[in-house]
């Protein structure tokens, strides 16, 4: 494999530099004029990264060249770099974190329609499925196609991860059981121990590493360089040292992970910075999606969340037998803060997505939601959860108990009146979304919102409680509008060649919720997005 020219001090002190304007030559055609801006920009000291970080080229102490530059050593940026290496590129990866993974540290499983894996265990998956239920619950909106094209290079990639990379993967495949509800395919390939950080993270690093590919740790992709022309020419980056120096290469994948660490950009989507509670890796500024963005790309505007509903900051574990009891919804009176009640509550148990469940408490004042019930529920909550409990060893009893003691968005009392001073919510409005929601549990009709008759259980066997419900967020899934190739798509028209955008900084199979009625697609969507970014790389600069 042809080895990266690594013009850096730490290997060849002394060398100059060659700078922004001489790389003139390596920048390829899809040049916008917002590109160009960007470029002036620059040029003059005036470009701001997304976190308020000045991004000079003057100030630029080396540059280091290669042909493929990857950003993002996550799920994606991994796949991407090591098939680079494979293709004979010269390739060079950076990572703003100490470790590589990102995101897909986290990740259970992968997607796949007719791996070798399941042909083995008899396991048929019907395509059309799949379609209904990934376009059909985002009311068509996503392109198909892009479907399409996972579906027939899914096997492939799953297959090349184990078999070429060293990927395990421990035999299982489900439909991903989750909680109350499941997927509606057998598409989830579980990685060896239930972790892609173990099964493909691990095998991944070790095959770039056995190619020989440059791996910059703590190098934080920041905006891209541009040549005299305005075209792109690499990416300014923030090294382990301190310093700003550029990767100039002929290709760019941008696989920096999203934006779950982007305030300006989340509050834009209408998240509360004061509510919202990130459990998520750590170090996702969305560098990745502002640069190709002010480069002139259109924004993707079908972001969806791996967000979830939470009691409690902390003394309890985010997900587990009390999330599964409190939180998926059901035999609850879900209230906003001026005590409204605004949805269905049993909705994620009715489409069988347990994502859904924090969908609506988004849109409500500080993206927060009052669940109010009684002991009665209580109780039966306890008891619908003890195997899981168990299985847990913990006891969803004493977490109540704690978060009831600390008041941590948990209060419980005898009568209303008493339960909303605890709160801090007006106490006629309360009783009054009490009494109008008991009308309807007696009535056996939810005539507003047609909540099944199966949850409409009255509130009326004290104690009473209030839990306030925020938001917990893994990530957002989406920025860039790319094509079927992962090229950015230019809001002018016509695309940028020599870029591709990747995993979560580009991924379109999803508007606005998760769904999980098809198991693993996120990181199989970033397997392929690495895999077909990284050829599509090395057609493009071997001509």
């Amino acid at each position: 494999m042809m080895q990266g020219q690594n013009i850096s001090r730490r290997n060849f002190l002394g060398l100059s530099a060659v700078g922004v304007a001489a790389a003139a030559g390596m920048g390829l055609a899809g040049c916008s004029s917002k590109q160009a801006e960007g470029a002036s920009g620059a040029a003059q000291g005036k470009a701001v990264n997304s976190s308020g970080i000045e991004v000079d080229p003057s100030k630029i102490t080396e540059t280091i060249e290669c042909e493929i530059l990857v950003v993002g050593g996550g799920f994606a940026g991994l796949a991407a770099a090591v098939q680079a290496a494979e293709n004979g590129d010269d390739v060079i990866l950076i990572e703003a974190q100490t470790t590589l993974g990102g995101n897909g540290q986290g990740v259970e499983g992968t997607f796949a329609v007719d791996s070798k894996y399941q042909k083995e265990q008899g396991i048929t998956v019907d395509r059309s499925i799949i379609m209904h239920e990934e376009l059909g619950k985002a009311q068509w909106v996503p392109n198909g196609l892009f479907y399409k094209d996972l579906m027939e290079n899914s096997a492939d990639n799953i297959q090349w991860a184990v078999e070429t990379c060293g990927s395990v993967i421990s035999g299982l495949i489900d439909n991903y059981p989750c909680g109350a509800v499941a997927g509606s395919v057998n598409t989830f390939h579980w990685w060896e121990d239930g972790a892609a950080y173990v099964g493909y993270i691990q095998p991944m690093e070790k095959k770039l590493r056995e190619y020989g590919a440059s791996i910059d740790l703590n190098t934080r992709g920041l905006e891209f360089s541009y040549a005299e022309d305005g075209s792109i020419a690499g990416v300014i980056a923030l090294d382990a040292f301190g310093d700003l120096v550029e990767y100039a290469a002929k290709a760019i994948i941008i696989a920096t992970g999203g934006f779950a660490d982007d305030d300006k950009r989340l509050k834009k989507l209408g998240f509360s910075m004061d509510t919202l509670e990130r459990i998520g890796t750590p170090g996702h500024y969305g560098d990745g999606v502002n640069m190709t963005l002010a480069a002139g790309a259109s924004e993707f505007n079908g972001v969806c969340y791996l967000k979830y509903n939470r009691i409690s900051h902390g003394d309890v574990e985010i997900f587990g037998p009390l999330w599964t009891g409190f939180c998926f919804g059901g035999p609850f009176l879900w209230l906003n803060e001026d005590c409204e009640r605004f949805v269905d509550e049993s909705m994620a148990l009715r489409v069988g997505n347990v994502v859904t469940q924090s969908a609506p408490i988004h849109n409500q004042p500080n993206c927060t939601a009052l669940s109010v019930f009684d002991q009665t529920v209580f109780d039966q909550k306890i008891a619908e959860t003890k195997d899981m409990a168990d299985e847990w060893a913990v006891s969803v009893e004493e977490q109540w108990q704690t978060i009831l003691e600390t008041g941590d968005d948990g209060f419980m009392a005898d009568t209303l009146d008493e339960l909303a001073e605890k709160a801090g919510v007006d106490a006629a409005a309360l009783k009054a979304a009490v009494d109008e929601y008991n009308a309807a549990c007696a009535a056996g009709v939810d005539s507003l919102f047609g909540k099944d008759k199966e949850y409409l259980q009255e509130i009326s066997t004290p104690p009473f409680y209030i839990s306030r419900i925020h938001e917990v967020m893994e990530g957002p899934l989406g920025g860039v509008v790319t094509d079927r190739t992962f090229r950015p798509l230019l809001e002018e028209g016509g695309r940028i060649e020599n870029v591709f955008v990747i995993g979560l900084d580009g991924i379109m199979l999803y508007r606005d919720v998760y769904p999980m009625d098809v198991p693993g697609s996120a990181s199989a969507e970033c397997l392929n997005g690495g895999r077909v970014s990284a050829n599509e790389a090395h057609k493009l600069i071997k001509g």
